[in-house]
């Protein structure tokens, strides 16, 4: 099905709550952070919200036959999405500030431009210019230890290579699903294989790595059940399933706008909540990121296929 340029008002409606949704969940991580292991809080939210998905696509006869090819692109994305990038993130939250890490996220576009040149669809000057001013952005932001959370200094460098890994992670997959045309069913279906098979894996290693020892459920204060049943409801549940939704009626580069709107919620709750300081240099690299990403996303050009 092609896409349709004009957005209808539900699109535009859902776009805005994604923006709103994804931007604080970067802050609700970051509060986490103090009372449960990192990747608990990936497959914990992950696994509940893709298994009422699954109820809902099983009840709502959503869910149909889907051919091993398109399957294993799903499965393989479920890994990138939770096991590789949610969990990179939430590791990463207790380094360097929420802010931070959402602008870092907004590489996501450039890195699209990227895999999609190199599978023969040449970007135009505009996208090639954007990618470079996001570069740039990068290497300022990563060239300043004094931007992680007191105290990290020493394991900034880990935070950057951990925010990297998350970003090529959610961008390869959401690649392979485009490239590949497996985003055809319903975004119930695809979501619930998607968080259930990158939760149960995650669930795996955590498991291995001990983590349930240092899991005290018993004394967790309510606030931090609170955000974690946002996460898993909002966070979770309810973005994935508008990022689906988004996915199959929107022009990809529309919806990709998620990731330059996400810093700026990110910063200002980061700020105004947990009192993270809106550095001068973190906000001169956001200008370069953004900047590139708005650049792109803008971009009308017609991509020009190699031959």
């Amino acid at each position: 099905m092609e896409k349709k340029n004009d957005m209808s008002l539900p699109s535009i409606i859902a776009l805005g709550v994604l923006y709103l949704i994804w931007g604080s969940t970067f802050l609700s991580v970051r509060i986490l952070i103090d009372y449960f292991p990192p990747l608990f809080i990936s497959y914990g939210r992950n696994f509940t919200a893709g298994f009422l998905l699954f109820l809902w696509s099983i009840l709502g006869k959503h869910w149909v036959k889907m051919p091993i090819k398109h399957l294993k692109v799903h499965i393989m994305a479920g890994i990138l999405f939770i096991t590789i990038n949610n969990a990179s993130l939430a590791i990463a939250s207790a380094i360097v500030p929420s802010g931070f890490s959402a602008v870092f996220m907004a590489l996501g576009p450039l890195l699209l431009v990227i895999f999609f040149w190199m599978e023969g669809v040449k970007p135009s000057v505009k996208k090639i210019m954007a990618t470079l001013l996001g570069l740039i952005g990068i290497v300022i932001m990563s060239s300043q230890k004094g931007l992680s959370i007191p105290g990290k200094s020493d394991q900034f460098f880990t935070g950057i290579a951990l925010l990297i890994g998350a970003a090529f992670a959610w961008n390869i997959a959401v690649f392979r699903v485009q490239s590949t045309k497996a985003n055809s069913y319903h975004f119930t279906q695809v979501c619930a294989i998607q968080m259930i098979t990158g939760s149960v894996l995650l669930m795996i290693i955590s498991t291995l790595k001990g983590d349930l020892a240092l899991l005290h459920l018993a004394v967790v204060p309510f606030k931090a059940w609170a955000v974690f049943l946002y996460l898993t409801l909002i966070g979770s549940l309810a973005g994935f399933s508008i990022f689906g939704y988004l996915s199959k009626e929107c022009d990809a580069a529309v919806v990709a706008t998620f990731t330059y709107v996400n810093p700026v919620v990110a910063l200002i709750l980061g700020n105004i909540v947990l009192g993270e300081e809106l550095h001068p240099i973190l906000l001169f690299a956001s200008f370069f990121i953004l900047l590139a990403v708005i650049l792109i996303t803008t971009d009308k050009t017609k991509p020009v296929i190699k031959s």
